[in-house]
C-alpha cells in the first residue's frame, strides 16, 4: 500500500491528476502536465514489487548481482551470454549502468521515465507543429494512456523500450527532420536492446528507401513480408556465423510459421485496438493525403501504412504483433486522431459551407460521420482504460 492505496489505485489516482492539471493549465503551457504525469508514472514504478515470476525480478536478481560483483560480475555475464548479451551489448549495459544505483527499483522507474517521457515528447512537438487544439491533444493523450501497456514495459523493460524509442526517432527523423544523429543512434540502441527491435527499425529503413515508391506491390510485398523475412534470415543463418543473424534466426524460427490465429482474450482485445486504429487511419487519410500539408507528415503517414500493412502480414505470429499494438498503435492512434480531426476542422473552416458536400461519396461520409468518429474514439478510449483495469498486466502491479 501506498499512501492507503494499492498500485492499481495509484494509476488511476495518476491518471486523475493529469486530467485535472491538463484542464487547469494554459495551452501554451500544456507542457507541464505531462511532466506531472511522467514524474508520478515513474514513481509508481519505482514503488512496484515484482512477482517472481516476472521479467522484472530476474532483472533485479541481475542488478544485484552487477552491484556486489561490479565489472567482473558483468564480464562473467557477458562470457555466459546471459540474455544474448554478447550481441546485445545495450541491453547489458543498462542494466550495468542502473545496477550503479543504490536501489534495484530504479529499472522500471527509468525505463518508464524514458518511454512515456517520449511518447509525451512526440505528442507535444506534433501538437504544436500542426497547431493542434488542446482538447485534441487531451483525447489523444488518454487514448495513449488507455492502450498503452504500463506494467508489460515496466517488467519487461527491453522489449518496450526498444520499440517505443524507435517510434519516438522515427517521428523526429521523418516529421521534425531533427536531431538526425541521435535518432540515427536510437535507432542502433534499439536493434542492440533487444533481437525484435530490429523490425520496427527495418521498417523506417524500408519507409526511406520507397517514398517515391507506390503502389501495390510494397503493400502486398509488406503484407506476406514476415514469412519472406523468415525464410530470408534462415538462409542466412546458414551462410554465416554472425552472432546478431543466429539471434534472430532463432528468434523468427519461433515467431513464424504458425496458422493457427491466437483466442486468448489479450491478444483479442490487441486485434481489435489495431483494427480501431487502422480505420482510425483511413479515415483521416484524405487530409493528410490532398490537404496540401507538408512532406514531412505524408512521409510519417507512409511509415505509419508499412507498420499496418506489416502487421497485417504477421497477426499469426502473436508476440511480433502485440509488441507493436501495446507499444507503437498507441501512439500512431494518439497522434492520427490529434492531428486528423484538427486538420479536418481546419479544411472545414477554411471551405464555404455549399461546397463541403460536393466532393466523393467517401470524402462526404468522413463530414458526416465527424462527430460519431469523436464519440467513438473517447468510447474506445474509456472502455480500453476500463480492461486496462480489469483484464490487462496492471492486475499483477503490487507494491
Amino acid at each position: 500500500m501506498f499512501f492507503g492505496l494499492t498500485a492499481k489505485m495509484c494509476f488511476v489516482v495518476i491518471v486523475a491528476i493529469f486530467i485535472l492539471v491538463y484542464f487547469i493549465t494554459p495551452r501554451k503551457n500544456v507542457w507541464f502536465p505531462f511532466i506531472v504525469a511522467v514524474a508520478l508514472f515513474s514513481v509508481l514504478a519505482f514503488k512496484i514489487e515484482p512477482e517472481a515470476s516476472d521479467d522484472l525480478a530476474l532483472y533485479f536478481h541481475h542488478l544485484s548481482f552487477f552491484r556486489e560483483g561490479g565489472k567482473d560480475a558483468f564480464n562473467y555475464a557477458i562470457s555466459e551470454n546471459w540474455y544474448e548479451w554478447k550481441t546485445y551489448r545495450v541491453s547489458a549495459y543498462y542494466f550495468y549502468l542502473i545496477s550503479k544505483l543504490p536501489d534495484n527499483h530504479y529499472l522500471p522507474a527509468i525505463t518508464i521515465f524514458i518511454a512515456y517521457g517520449l511518447m509525451f515528447l512526440v505528442l507535444y512537438k506534433a501538437a504544436n507543429r500542426f497547431r493542434v487544439e488542446k482538447s485534441y491533444l487531451f483525447f489523444a493523450c488518454l487514448f495513449l494512456i488507455s492502450t498503452y501497456w504500463y506494467y508489460d514495459i515496466a517488467s519487461g523493460i527491453r522489449n518496450g523500450l526498444a520499440f517505443t524509442v524507435t517510434f519516438a526517432c522515427a517521428y523526429f527523423h521523418l516529421v521534425e527532420r531533427k536531431h538526425i544523429p541521435f535518432c540515427l543512434l536510437g535507432y542502433l540502441c534499439s536493434c542492440l536492446m533487444h533481437s525484435t527491435g530490429i523490425i520496427p527499425v527495418a521498417l523506417v529503413i524500408i519507409t526511406v528507401l520507397t517514398l517515391n515508391t507506390g503502389g501495390k506491390f510494397i503493400k502486398y510485398a509488406l503484407i506476406f513480408g514476415l514469412s519472406a523475412g523468415g525464410f530470408l534470415i534462415n538462409f542466412l543463418a546458414k551462410v554465416t556465423d554472425n552472432a546478431f543473424i543466429q539471434s534472430i534466426a532463432g528468434r523468427a524460427e519461433n515467431h513464424t510459421g504458425s496458422t493457427i490465429l491466437e483466442t486468448g482474450t489479450m491478444f483479442q482485445v490487441n486485434l481489435v485496438t489495431f483494427i480501431f486504429v487502422s480505420a482510425l487511419v483511413w479515415y483521416v487519410s484524405k487530409y493528410i493525403i490532398n490537404g496540401g500539408y507538408s512532406q514531412e507528415l505524408k512521409r510519417f503517414y507512409k511509415y505509419t501504412l508499412i507498420i499496418i500493412y506489416f502487421l497485417i502480414g504477421c497477426i499469426f505470429s502473436g508476440l511480433i504483433f502485440v509488441r507493436f499494438v501495446r507499444w507503437i498503435i498507441p501512439m500512431i492512434g494518439a497522434l492520427f486522431f490529434m492531428i486528423g480531426m484538427q486538420l479536418q476542422k481546419n479544411e472545414i473552416n477554411r471551405t464555404p459551407a455549399r461546397c463541403l458536400y460536393n466532393g466523393s461519396s467517401s470524402d462526404v461520409f468522413r463530414l458526416r460521420t465527424r462527430g460519431l468518429i469523436m464519440i467513438l474514439y473517447f468510447a474506445y478510449t474509456a472502455v480500453h482504460f476500463w480492461y486496462a483495469l480489469e483484464g490487462s498486466s496492471l492486475n499483477w502491479i503490487h507494491f
